[in-house]
Formats: structure tokens, sequence, C-alpha cells
């Protein structure tokens, strides 16, 4: 399967092409001056990182085939709705040196374990001019930071691993009308055997890489959102997986996860989320909540809402280490003490829900059954919504 996977890397690159190529007016005509340079360098470098990954994966096989040894225990996945604290929770955790979680630029520069050595080394050649790489590094992603802080060397989402399968639901912000990246937010429900088998495969190969290159003793440390599709996969397909699923409520979540979407908008076009984009993400969100609602009851899975993050961290970091049978560590204790001292982060993100036409209203008429049923059944591990 393998095999196939890298087969689909090649195959995806004209058809990734012919995506993006369609989805030029899809922010209306006025943008296409924008978006048409703008999806031919995206498709260039997806493309160049697409081959070179497949020989970089090719060279694991023949210099380093003992990572196929590695075994994956007890992973853990920190999913669930998105805007509910995935990222802080993942950074959180991380302090403890028993975890990895890939950074940015190993999972979008560096799958193989080729690749990590050549970058490794190519990091050191260029020392020098490390300090205009930051700054022009933090130009870019200054408009997000407020949002999502996105850093190389610090830990991201691991679906950026997936790219090159087109398997990583970001995809559809740049491709709207292209129902393939849309499905994978129903990748459980909607997608053929074949490809679920093959994504799977080859995720968790790339996690088997990350260890033999970090440790084989350290337990993974994975965050996605937009994982909560597969909560089947991922426990039939490795075994004693942990879970853990974060939630807050929707009227909270909705305008916040859509105005998240703005810069992205920005960089693709106009900076406006079209009403097809939005309704097919309040879709998205809904079908997010029913998900979870599937599995909670599941002891494979822990709930947490955000507002226990907030409110009683100690509390929450001691069942979380409870969950995942681990003592507390020194370094999880310093990191909840910092946390506490540092006081409630106060973001300066802001939205309302008018901006999105939406009211406290209608919220409620669409997601209260679905999450009055969640909270019923993990109330015992939440906090007063």
């Amino acid at each position: 399967m393998m095999i196939v996977a890298l087969l689909l890397h090649l195959a995806a690159i004209p058809a990734m092409g012919m995506y993006l190529l369609f989805a030029v007016p899809a922010e209306g005509m006025r943008h296409v001056w924008k978006r048409l340079p703008l999806f031919i360098v995206l498709w260039l470098t997806l493309s160049l990182l697409s081959v070179i990954h497949v020989i970089g994966h090719l060279l694991d096989e023949l210099l380093f085939f003992r990572y196929r040894r590695v075994v994956i225990r007890e992973p853990v996945f920190i999913l669930g709705i998105p805007r509910s604290g995935t990222t802080y929770l993942q950074r959180l955790l991380g302090n403890d040196d028993r975890f990895t979680t890939l950074a940015t630029w190993e999972a979008l520069l560096a799958p193989s374990i080729s690749e990590r050595y050549v970058y490794r080394t190519l990091g050191r050649l260029l020392q020098p001019v490390e300090n205009a790489v930051i700054a022009v590094r933090r130009k870019l992603f200054r408009a997000m930071d407020d949002i999502h802080r996105i850093r190389l060397q610090e830990p991201e989402e691991d679906f950026l691993l997936l790219l090159p399968l087109m398997a990583c639901l970001l995809v559809a912000f740049a491709c709207p009308r292209a129902g393939h990246f849309w499905r994978l937010a129903w990748f459980d429900m909607k997608l053929p055997a074949w490809y679920r088998r093959t994504v799977l495969i080859f995720y968790a190969r790339c996690l088997q890489k990350h260890l033999f290159y970090h440790g084989e003793e350290l337990r993974i440390l994975s965050k996605n959102p937009s994982f909560t599709s597969l909560v089947q996969s991922l426990l039939d397909n490795f075994p004693g997986a942990r879970i853990i699923a974060c939630t807050r409520p929707p009227a909270e979540v909705l305008p916040s996860q859509l105005s998240s979407l703005r810069p992205v908008m920005s960089f693709l076009g106009s900076g406006k989320l079209s009403p097809q984009i939005q309704n097919t993400m309040i879709g998205l969100l809904h079908h997010y909540y029913s998900q979870l609602l599937k599995y909670s009851r599941d002891k494979r899975v822990y709930f947490l809402p955000m507002a226990m993050l907030q409110s009683d961290l100690p509390n929450a970091v001691t069942s979380l280490f409870a969950f995942l049978a681990m003592p507390k560590s020194a370094a999880s204790l310093e990191a909840v003490a910092r946390a506490r001292e540092g006081g409630k982060h106060t973001s300066s993100h802001r939205y309302t829900l008018a901006e999105f036409s939406l009211t406290e209203a209608i919220i409620e008429d669409r997601f209260q059954h679905v999450w009055s049923a969640l909270y019923a059944a993990t109330s015992k591990e939440n906090t007063p919504a």
C-alpha cells in the first residue's frame, strides 16, 4: 500500500493542477488576476514537494528500512471541535518529553527520514542567514498569529502530511466547488475503502518514520480537529490509541471558526466567505458534533470542554494523565504552573455573529439537539457551559 500511496503522490500532481485551474474564477472574475498566478505558484510548489517526497520515501526504503519495525505505542490524538483549545492543549502536553509531535517543517517539508537529514544539514550550512529567514517568516504569518500561530519549528497539525495525497481539508478553501476535498470532512462515511486504507497506511508509515528519527520510546501526540471525521479509522488502525475530544458550545465556535478563515480567504482572493463556504462550514461543524456524540460512551475517548481548560487547568491535566495512564511529569506540572502565573489569555481575535448574518436563535435551532445530547452524555467530565 505504500507503493500505492507514492503513486498517488505522482497522480495527484496533474489532478491538483486541474482542481486549482477550475477554481481560479471561484472568487469572481475580478480576483482572477490574483488567483491565477498564486495558484500557479502553489501548484508548482506542491508538485515539486511531491516529487521530492517520493524520492525521500524511496530512499527511506533503501537506507532506513528498519523504520517499518517501529511500533506506534498508544498514540494520543487531540481532535474535536475547531476553536476549542486543541492547539493550546497540544503545546501544553508537548512540554512533556515523553511525547513527540510533528513540527510544521517536518509535516510540510520533510515527511521522510531522508529529507530530515538533508534539511538538518542545510540548516547548519545556512545558519548565518537564519535571522533573515525568521524575519520573512514572521511577515508572512503575522496575520494569522492572533488566530493560529504558525512557526516552522513549532508543533502543527500533521494532516499536512496528507497534502500530496489530496487528503488534506485545507485545499477545500482554495477549491470550494471540488466535492472531493469537502468529502474529507466525512472521511469514514463518504470516501472509498481503498482510499481510506491507503491514507491511513501512509499516515502510519510517516508516524513510524517520525519515531525512528526522534526516538522509538516516545509516544505520538497528534492534534487535528479535522481528524474528527476519522475517529473510527484511527481506533481501527492504531491499537491502543487514545483520543482527546475538545468541545465548546456552538454559539461560541461558529463565529470564531468563520472569522478565523478571513486571513486564508484574503490570501486566496477577496477576503470574504462566500455563502457556499459558510453554509458548508456550518454543516461540517454540525457533523463534527454528531460524530463526537457517537463516541460519547467510548472509554478510549476523553471529552474535554474548553471551559475546563480555562477555569480548572490543574484538574484538567490531572484527569488527562489519568486517562492516558501516565504519571504527571515535572515538565507538565511546570507548564501548568507557568500557564496559571500567566493568567487567562485574552486573544485580540475579534468577531460577532452579526458579521455572518447569524443569531443565537439560528444557531440554537440548528445545533441545540446535537449539542444538548453531547453535553448530557459527557457532563460527568464537563464544567457548566
